[in-house]
């Protein structure tokens, strides 16, 4: 493929780059830490139309896809990762949901976009400009492949809740008014007397964003239908692990039993389930910081 889809360059040289210091490390590999911090300020994209022509031929002769039901649903997922302790980085991918049983397969999710930075709406908004365009034509005029063949193209959007809250244009993912598909208030989550449906769409956001409580930005991928909205399952179950987590840290505390000891214990068992994790002290804190699990 890499042969056939040139890969463009992104302009982000204007926007503000994040100084922060990465507190958990996803790639630790030197060449790619240097590589990435010399294209500070340039991202580079694939054009996900080709990909797709491209795709097409293997994807028919596997069975994937049928010609008598020519439909492809079309996900669009994205995220950010540390790269050393001073660089981030944000990939967007797509995989084609018709492939089920193989989903998994890192070789079935395709990189169109990545470049080093932070999730930011700003950024996202310029590196993402020309992919809006593209999922705008696949979804008003389908897609027609070499063969001529046209294509429906349904498409979907998932990734952890705070990537979805910046590409819904909400305020904060934890903000009062947080839920991408109802008015729910934080308030009001815990009342089980009341019932929430999704009663938000994507063409009154489009129309206007401010109609909804919480929408501080028009929503980025404004072509996707908000039910096609679908924040990752595995983020979720790790955001409640990490919560879980933190109540058993403040359980120790408040049995007075939160010491060296306690904190021995801890990194050995994780270290017996093949979890990487330790602790340790800000500068000039005294409160001891640890490994998110969320990862």
């Amino acid at each position: 493929m890499n042969k056939f889809i040139p890969i463009s360059l992104i302009n982000l040289t204007p926007l503000q780059s994040d100084e922060s210091v990465n507190s958990e490390i996803h790639i630790d590999d030197l060449e790619i830490i240097n590589n990435i911090q010399e294209s500070i300020g340039k991202g580079g994209r694939r054009n996900i139309i080709d990909i797709l022509k491209f795709l097409i031929p293997n994807l028919l002769k596997q069975k994937i896809l049928n010609i008598s039901n020519p439909e492809i649903h079309l996900r669009i997922s994205g995220d950010g990762r540390n790269v050393g302790r001073k660089v981030k980085q944000v990939m967007i991918t797509f995989a084609i949901l018709n492939n089920k049983n193989n989903l998994y397969y890192p070789e079935n999710h395709h990189t169109i976009i990545l470049y080093p930075g932070i999730e930011k709406y700003e950024i996202l908004q310029v590196a993402l400009e020309q992919l809006i365009i593209e999922l705008r034509t696949l979804k008003e005029k389908g897609l027609k492949d070499h063969q001529g063949r046209e294509w429906k193209i349904e498409l979907y959007f998932s990734s952890d809740w705070k990537f979805l809250a910046i590409c819904l244009g909400l305020n904060a993912a934890n903000s009062k008014y947080f839920c991408p598909w109802c008015e729910i208030s934080k308030e009001q989550q815990g009342d089980l007397s009341l019932e929430w449906k999704i009663n938000k769409t994507i063409n009154n956001i489009h129309q206007n964003y401010k109609c909804y409580r919480g929408h501080i930005r028009p929503a980025i991928f404004d072509m996707i239908p908000l039910q096609n909205w679908v924040p990752d399952e595995l983020h979720i179950m790790l955001r409640i692990t990490d919560v879980l987590w933190r109540l058993v840290i403040d359980e120790l505390k408040s049995r007075n039993t939160w010491g060296n000891k306690a904190r021995d214990v801890i990194i050995e068992e994780m270290k017996r389930i093949n979890v990487r994790f330790h602790f340790w002290l800000e500068v000039g804190s005294s409160t001891w910081q640890y490994i998110s699990l969320m990862g």
